[in-house]
């Protein structure tokens, strides 16, 4: 039997396809934040992020992509929540039309019903360094799903109080303050806790808090991570903020553009270690397509010869970012 006559076969009636849409469309779930504070589950995160050397401010962008088959979609109205996720998660990120739209329209169903499988986490990774930021939005909202973390401002206090009073739970909580911020929720206010946390004694603690800024998005994050870049303790934390910077994360490509010139002052900095002055010049030649060496002046000069030109290349597409597919 062939998918599609299977898929026929198992797909439901149109009146149940009427009750269930309807029943999806009125459903509103305000649940209490859930988070599982396993050293698993932050390996996990962290296997998202590791192998990757470097990587407006405005309103978040959608988890909106552009039409799976007829009969997909109807396939996928006949399976468990945990399926759905995945099968649309991986649509997302084949980049098949109507992918992310069917998320969108699952998430409240979705919340509080989906674990984090191999599957699952094996599509997070893919999705949170697509090149298309619509599909990193949609892997944002499912993973607060999975973790059943409400997109509200009670969950966004929650996180901010587990995150201080028990360290063992700062790492997630950072990570996922960070998810809430560029989906809306307290942007600014969680844009001033995880600066404060990028001062911490704990290098731990400093990696995840750049980790939930490379999540918000926003115009004010980039000076935060030329800071840390320059002048962190630690490597790893450095290495982190020029990944921000230049791939990872939910900055647009012009977005990006706006920390060349705040990158070439950096190189030009007589004090600046080797290892992060060659992060700085990865990053300046990812974020720019420009393959200049290792020479501020040089950059100087193509920056204000093309700048503008490059700026304007980039928002004119601001979901397409530099990403692995």
């Amino acid at each position: 039997m062939s998918d599609s006559t299977e898929r026929e076969r198992r797909s439901s009636s149109p009146d149940r396809r009427r009750s269930r849409k309807l029943l999806v469309l009125g459903l509103l779930l305000v649940g209490l934040v859930s988070i599982a504070v396993r050293g698993d589950v932050l390996q996990a995160v962290w296997e998202v992020l590791a192998g990757h050397e470097i990587e407006v401010k405005g309103t978040p962008v959608a988890a909106d992509h552009a039409k799976l088959s007829e009969h997909n979609v109807e396939w996928v109205q006949t399976q468990p929540p945990q399926i759905q996720a995945e099968f649309l998660l991986s649509s997302a990120v084949n980049h098949e039309e109507g992918a992310t739209d069917l998320i969108a329209f699952y998430l409240d169903e979705w919340r509080g019903r989906l674990t984090r499988t191999p599957e699952w986490e094996r599509l997070t990774q893919t999705a949170l360094y697509s090149s298309d930021l619509r599909v990193r939005a949609a892997a944002i909202e499912i993973d607060l799903a999975v973790n059943n973390v409400s997109k509200t401002d009670e969950s966004a206090w929650s996180l901010i109080e587990l995150a201080a009073v028990e360290e063992q739970a700062r790492p997630w909580s950072l990570w996922a303050l960070g998810m809430l911020g560029n989906r809306g929720v307290q942007t600014e206010h969680i844009h001033e806790i995880l600066v404060e946390y990028t001062y911490d004694p704990s290098e731990e603690t400093r990696v995840w808090a750049v980790e939930g800024l490379a999540h918000i998005g926003t115009d004010e994050t980039i000076p935060e991570f030329i800071r840390v870049l320059g002048a962190d303790p630690s490597m790893k934390v450095r290495e982190r903020a020029g990944c921000s910077l230049a791939k990872s994360g939910m900055l647009t490509r012009g977005q990006r553009m706006k920390a060349v010139a705040g990158l070439i002052d950096l190189a030009d900095d007589p004090t600046l270690e080797p290892q992060p002055r060659r992060w700085v010049y990865q990053a300046l030649r990812e974020i720019t397509n420009a393959s200049l060496p290792d020479d501020p002046t040089e950059w100087r000069y193509w920056y204000s010869s093309h700048g503008v030109e490059a700026q304007r290349s980039f928002d004119s597409e601001p979901w397409r970012v530099l990403g692995n597919s």
